[in-house]
């Protein structure tokens, strides 16, 4: 765990030393089944490019701590913008994958005239690619007072999956009001089967598990308050059956001088019957 920080720690070093500018913050987030996470991220640039590291780590009554360690580097044009991303997840309870991102966004309006309602316009394309590999499958599941509980059982051969992740993403600033989408579609290089261990999914920043199919999220910020509030919703779609999940979730900022505050409240509906849960985090940034 000792190397594991100071792998994560040194990559924000190397992005909080990048350049002209620098943006630095965390998060704290927890919540109902004993859910806690935090997640730091350094990011330093310019005009025209940034370097970013993260790190994202959460745990809960019935699952192992997770924690993923990125790095990434973007450049921003006119009329264009373009990033990718690097990350790890070290193993955990028998589970480890590693995966790459990247994205391209188009920009609408370039030099917005004076009153115009429309501020800004960003149309994107983004995919994902993660390498999955798991040495336990599903052996037996219960149903208790508690909730579910599942024994795993080994395998002789580690389970091997490559996930595919593409979508579209929309943002646009009218008036002060940031409005924004993402729509994704997942694929698999196999078969899904209900021997395979689900795999643990972050949504919204809380932990859960499935094998997702689709997703859908919008959101909208009023950023030109200087109390900005902002509200958003996102839905899952899982194979093998599995119910939606959806997730509303809420917010406030506030900027004083470097620092931008927030806090923030989200709702999780795992689907099925199953009965809601409230999240809470609360976050801080610096911009130097």
């Amino acid at each position: 765990m000792k190397e594991r920080l100071t792998a994560a720690l040194s990559l924000l070093l190397l992005a909080a030393n990048a350049a002209a500018y620098t943006d630095a913050g965390g998060r704290y987030t927890f919540g109902a089944g004993g859910y806690s996470g935090v997640s730091l991220f350094a990011e330093g640039g310019n005009d025209e490019y940034y370097l970013r590291g993260g790190l994202n780590t959460y745990i809960s009554d019935g699952a192992d701590r997770y924690s993923t360690y990125s790095a990434g580097a973007g450049v921003d044009r006119e009329r264009w913008s373009a990033s990718a991303e690097v990350s790890m997840t070290p193993e955990t309870g028998g589970y480890k994958n590693t995966g790459l991102y990247a994205d391209l966004g188009w920009n609408l309006v370039t030099d917005p005239e004076d009153g115009n309602a429309l501020e800004d316009a960003v149309l994107g394309l983004f995919g994902a690619v993660t390498s999955h590999e798991d040495m336990y499958s599903l052996s037996t599941t219960t149903v208790s007072g508690s909730g579910r509980r599942t024994s795993v059982s080994s395998l002789t051969d580690s389970f091997k999956l490559s996930q595919r992740d593409y979508g579209l993403s929309a943002s646009f600033r009218i008036v002060g009001v940031r409005l924004s989408g993402r729509y994704t579609m997942t694929s698999y290089d196999k078969d899904i089967t209900a021997e395979a261990r689900q795999l643990p999914v972050d949504i919204g920043g809380i932990g859960t598990s499935g094998f997702p199919s689709r997703a859908i999220s919008a959101r909208i910020k009023f950023a030109a308050l200087p109390l900005s509030p902002e509200a958003g919703y996102a839905r899952t779609s899982y194979m093998l059956d599995q119910p939606d999940s959806e997730s509303v979730s809420a917010g406030l900022s506030l900027r004083t001088g470097p620092a931008l505050w927030k806090l923030s409240w989200e709702n999780f509906n795992p689907g099925g019957g199953a009965a809601r849960a409230d999240y809470y985090s609360a976050s801080l940034e610096f911009s130097f």
